[in-house]
């Protein structure tokens, strides 16, 4: 039998219609439609009448195709575009009203654009389209609107991360896997802290499933960029939409389960709350998840939304915070009243909802609008001067710059006779435009001007961590809970390039002089100019082209051409022991910590100068994940979302590792057997503190 909810006291309710109309307040916060430049149109001529026509229509038209429809309406140069889709859990009439509505109001919005898109104006979104040109299977990304909770996350971070990723990646394929009638995606998995997180994605049907998938990511890594860490948030663009959160805010399909670790559990059919049987009730404080209104008029029933907290029984077994649905008063003129009562006393308040709405300014810039000019970075440079000059590198020289608002930056100037070429250059661009993680650098823009071609890139007053790692004197400041925050910061930084951009990338030079220090100290991984891409269902690759610095390249690399995540994984293994050691690589480094740690004599290797630290266990712990890193079976070898959980959690088992890869005098030496036919003489390659090592490139017949 269902619990009966209690009797509401009227301080409650008036509670509940002053956040209410606090939130009917705060649900106007961008326009739901856009109107193009492409060209206007008169108000009495064929394309005015086509357009009407194909809107006026088309509620019924994409409710009554399953949610979807695209078509066209005119000839030549009258001929109207249109393409329309709902939310894959919506139910016929909600999708029809949704259109409907939004139909109606971009004929308002947008009189005389030949051009216009629109989400709709209720909540959970449809998109419509125009336009005087194709549309149908063209991936539309811009405008996007994003929406973030400005509530954190009440877990580890790095325990959260991966379960996210997993399920989010898990239903971006799923939803790219649909059909031209739906790509849709939904699910839902449970959280160490017992709470639930639940995620949908969307695109438009006529898509590609690489153009779905494209885009869902761009969603999932725009996300990422602007609002980690917080608990919800929305991505709306005019081809997909990527939603997630910690509450239910779907209505389930039967037959489409989602496979993802930890395995989700399947969702109540419900609409956007769950049961309350067995749920016990009791009034409390509540911050508004969703940016629209979660209540209905059903039966001439006004739905009351109350702060309450709810321990559900049927749901999960677990408590859990949110919004539910705990009475009803009837009488459709209670809302209009409470409106009226309760407006003048919230509009002071309008900015309290925990829901921030990201502007046009703050979404992540493309490639178009950071392009500085030859005379900037010429200013910002003093002409290249040498006094300005930080380093070298495989592929040009690195300068200090000061632009004219004060800020500080570093200008990578690509040698022209280097092999990255014009295309190689743009890629890199393109890859280091949408990489945005608080451990790697960041870039600023490039210039293609006068034939050069620079990139301009976040500086680091501190350098590289070599800087540190070789210097004695240095090295003093580098204390064991800083050095474990470096090693911890660089395996986020790699687990983001492995796995949580959309690009999914590989190092493949990883070493101290590629790892920058901001002002805090804070590791950020740099040099992407010879990462790699890898598609999403490969996880190695073979070569024609190996380049990499002695010591860090694994032996798979070396012998047989072959690059994964796990040819980075290895050279973090390496790194790991020059910070614990305080010594730089060489080539007895491996089988020195393999040694010791065999006779438990760990401490032998330990930096003197943690003599006093008294986080012994960590750092031993540390060489062992180390070691782990850099075994010779590629296989053996744990993924760098393993190696976050390993250093997130001292409870966690290590694995026991087997002598590593060039821990002996022979192992070394077959770098210089017949599977490689050709070895350039060492070149130098300086951070940006101007240190050097060693690259060696291995030329493939």
């Amino acid at each position: 039998m269902s619990a009966q909810p209690p009797s509401i006291p009227l301080s409650l309710l008036r509670l509940a219609s002053v956040l209410i109309c606090l939130h009917i307040l705060t649900l106007d916060l961008s326009d739901a439609e856009h109107c193009y430049d492409n060209g206007n149109f008169t108000a009495a001529g064929n394309y005015a009448e086509n357009r009407e026509l194909v809107l006026s229509s088309l509620a019924s038209n994409v409710a009554s195709n399953g949610g979807f429809y695209s078509g066209k309406v005119g000839n030549g140069s009258d001929v109207v575009y249109m393409l329309a889709f709902c939310r894959g859990d919506f139910s016929n009439d909600t999708c029809f009203k949704c259109i409907s509505s939004a139909a109606e109001d971009l004929m308002i919005k947008c009189p005389t654009q030949k051009a216009a898109f629109s989400w709709g104006t209720v909540d959970p979104p449809c998109i419509i389209r125009y336009s005087n040109d194709p549309i149908y299977g063209v991936k539309q990304t811009s405008p996007a609107q994003m929406l973030y909770n400005t509530g954190h996350i009440q877990m580890d971070q790095d325990e959260f991360d991966p379960i996210w990723r997993n399920l989010t990646k898990e239903l971006a394929v799923r939803a790219s896997m649909g059909t031209s009638e739906l790509k849709f995606a939904a699910g839902r998995t449970l959280l160490p802290n017992f709470q639930t997180m639940y995620a949908l994605l969307q695109c438009s049907p006529d898509l590609s499933s690489l153009d779905c998938q494209s885009c869902l990511w761009e969603c999932i890594d725009g996300y990422q960029q602007c609002c980690h860490g917080y608990q919800g948030g929305l991505v709306e663009k005019p081809s997909c939409i990527f939603r997630w959160d910690l509450y239910p805010f779907f209505v389930s399909k039967p037959g489409n389960p989602v496979s993802s670790p930890p395995p989700p559990t399947a969702v109540a059919e419900d609409d956007h709350t769950a049961p309350l049987e067995n749920a016990q009730v009791t009034y409390g404080w509540f911050n508004f998840k969703s940016p629209r209104l979660l209540f209905g008029i059903k039966s001439s029933l006004i739905h009351m939304i109350l702060p309450v907290h709810v321990s559900m029984g049927t749901l999960t077994g677990k408590t859990v915070n949110s919004l539910w649905i705990v009475d009803a008063v009837e009488g459709s003129g209670v809302l209009f009243v409470m409106a009226i009562v309760f407006m003048p006393c919230f509009i002071r308040r309008r900015r309290t909802s925990p829901w921030k709405v990201l502007s046009a300014k703050e979404e992540v810039a493309t490639t178009e609008n950071l392009q500085f000019k030859m005379s900037e970075i010429r200013a910002a440079t003093n002409s290249f001067s040498e006094g300005n000059k930080l380093g070298e590198g495989g592929f040009g020289k690195v300068y200090k710059g000061k632009l004219e608002n004060g800020k500080y930056i570093a200008v990578k100037r690509l040698e022209r006779c280097s092999n990255q070429g014009q295309q190689h250059f743009k890629d890199e661009v393109a890859q280091l435009v949408r990489l945005r993680h608080k451990n790697l650098i960041k870039l600023h823009g490039y210039c293609l001007e006068e034939g050069e071609r620079i990139l301009i890139l976040e500086f680091t007053p501190n350098g590289s961590l070599e800087r540190f790692t070789s210097d004695s004197i240095k090295r003093v400041l580098l204390s064991w809970e800083r050095r474990f925050s470096i090693i911890r910061g660089i395996a986020r930084g790699l687990l983001y390039l492995h796995e949580d951009s959309c690009l999914n990338i590989i190092h493949s030079d990883l070493k101290p002089s590629n790892v920058l220090l901001d002002d805090n100290m804070n590791p950020r991984i740099s040099d992407f100019g010879m990462t790699r891409l890898f598609d999403l269902d490969q996880s190695r690759e073979k070569t024609s082209h190996s380049a990499g610095t002695f010591g860090y390249m694994a032996p798979e690399y070396v012998r047989h051409r072959e690059i994964s995540v796990k040819t980075d994984v290895y050279s973090f293994g390496v790194v790991v022991l020059e910070i614990v050691s305080g010594k730089k690589y060489s080539e007895h480094l491996l089988s020195d910590a393999w040694k010791n740690w065999r006779k438990g004599a760990t401490f032998r290797l330990i930096d003197p100068m943690l003599n006093s630290s008294s986080s012994r266990s960590e750092m031993s712990r540390c060489i062992q994940i180390a070691l782990l890193c850099v075994q010779e079976n590629v296989g053996s070898r744990p993924t760098m979302a393993e190696v976050v959980l390993m250093l997130g959690s001292q409870s966690t088992t290590l694995p026991m590792p087997t002598q590593p890869a060039y821990s002996t005098n022979a192992s070394v030496g077959e770098m210089s057997t017949s599977s490689v036919s050709g070895l350039s003489t060492p070149s130098t390659n300086e951070a940006q503190d101007g240190s050097t090592s060693y690259m060696i490139s291995l030329l493939i017949d």
